[in-house]
Parts: structure tokens; sequence; C-alpha cells
């Protein structure tokens, strides 16, 4: 996949690997379209990058998706990648009195289900060109869950599943569609400030990760944890889940 002379659509571009996401392919020649529901930060990042646009959206609310969709398809024919980033995570236990249900069902909003309907609704704007690419955060909490954010994890382990279906799914249609999952390790970002632990990496480090395995079409992209726990749960899903659960605490 090339990674130069594209348009990028980036949810979670005002912090965290959205933004870094964003910096890099707008310093490699692309034009980045960042999301977030942050709108002063959204608008003062997008400002200091060239050939970036921001666009306000909360991903929890399905009206607010949908006419991000209709805002795409009508302004951004030229759009061929979009990089699915963006996600929420609450810290907490099961069974600790905390408001599961609630919890997960806006979890399950913002990283799952937005995911379907920005996957379904635009792969046909994305395949009328003859290199186009979805690219999905998930995480190695899709192999094991972190006790620590309990249904977090089941979220991204749907995640995981149905990028695999769609995968397929893509393959057997013969789409221009390229599928990859960045399957992200504890990255030292404001979303993981919650999880002490020595595995964090620095958001740059696996966005450059991510542009090189781009280039080579690496599907299913693991670094530093991930890679680790991978390893384990091929073996041991036990072992896999006590490894996770004592580096996160």
């Amino acid at each position: 996949m090339k990674t130069t002379k594209n348009t990028i659509l980036i949810t979670g571009g005002g912090t965290g690997m959205g933004l870094e996401a964003a910096k890099q392919f707008s310093q490699a020649g692309n034009k980045v379209i960042m999301i977030a529901r942050n709108e002063k930060r959204l608008k003062e990042e997008a400002a200091k990058l060239p050939n970036a646009i921001a666009i306000v959206c909360d991903l929890s609310d399905e009206q607010s998706v949908r006419s991000l969709v209709s805002t795409l398809k009508s302004e951004y024919p030229d759009l061929n990648m979009i990089f699915l980033n963006a996600g929420i995570a609450t810290n907490y236990s099961l069974l600790d009195g905390s408001n599961a249900y609630e919890i997960s069902k806006q979890e399950m909003l913002t990283n799952y289900n937005s995911a379907v309907l920005l996957t379904h609704e635009l792969a046909p704007l994305l395949a009328v060109h003859p290199e186009s690419a979805m690219i999905i955060t998930t995480s190695a909490v899709a192999f094991v869950p972190d006790l620590m954010h309990p249904t977090y994890s089941a979220t991204k382990a749907a995640l995981h599943s149905y990028i695999l279906g769609l995968r397929l799914v893509l393959e057997r249609n013969s789409s221009s569609i390229k599928l990859f999952e960045l399957m992200a390790p504890l990255v030292d970002t404001p979303f993981s400030k919650a999880v002490k632990a020595d595995y964090k990496m620095p958001a740059s480090t696996i966005i450059d990760a991510l542009m090189a395995g781009l280039k080579k079409d690496e599907y299913e992209l693991h670094a530093g944890l991930t890679k680790k726990v991978f390893e384990k749960s091929q073996k041991s899903t036990q072992d896999a889940l006590k490894f996770l659960n004592t580096v996160t605490g």
C-alpha cells in the first residue's frame, strides 16, 4: 500500500496515536481528514499541519456518524483510506459495583458499532480507487482481556473478529480495498494514563511501525506487548491472560 498522495480519514485525530498518525501522514504528502469530539483541540492540532482538515464527530452518536458519512461522500470523493483509531476505555473491575452495562454500551458504540457503520458506508467510496485501504486499531486485549478494562477488552475482541470476516469478504469480492489491523500495545498517551506499566511505547514508534507495515502489506500488525501476548496465546490462553494482567497490574 502506498503511503503518500492519499486522502485519509483518521478518527481520534486530536490526540495520541491518531494525532501522531495525522502528523506522519501529512508529512508524507497525504491529505488528512482529522476526526474527534473535542472541537477546540481538534482544530488547534489540524491548523498546525499542512493539508489537514478538521471535522467534529461523536462516534457514539449514530446521527453524528451518518452526518460525517454524508459530508465525506459529497465533499471528499478522493477519499481512499480510512484509519479507524478512536476508542474509549473505562477503568473498572467486573462485579465491583460499577454500572458495567452502561459502560459497555458506550464503549461498544464508540469502539465497535461506529467501525461497522463507517466501513459499510464508506466501502463503496473507497472501492472506486485502484488502491485503497482501511486501517482499524485493536489491541493485545483482543486476544485476552485486561481486567482493569474488561468491557473495553470485549469490544476489541469483537472488532478483531469483525475484521477477520470483513477481510475475507473483501478478498472474495476481489475488492481493491486492503484491510489492515493495527493491534496496538500499551502506548504512552493520555488514553492509557491509568495503566502503570513498563511496556508502554511512544505513539511515534507505533505509527512508524504502521507506516512500514502498510508499505509491506502486513495485514495484522503486532508490536511490543501485543507481540508477546500473541505468542503466549498461541501456546496457552491462560498463560497469556495471566501475563497481560501481571503487566497491567
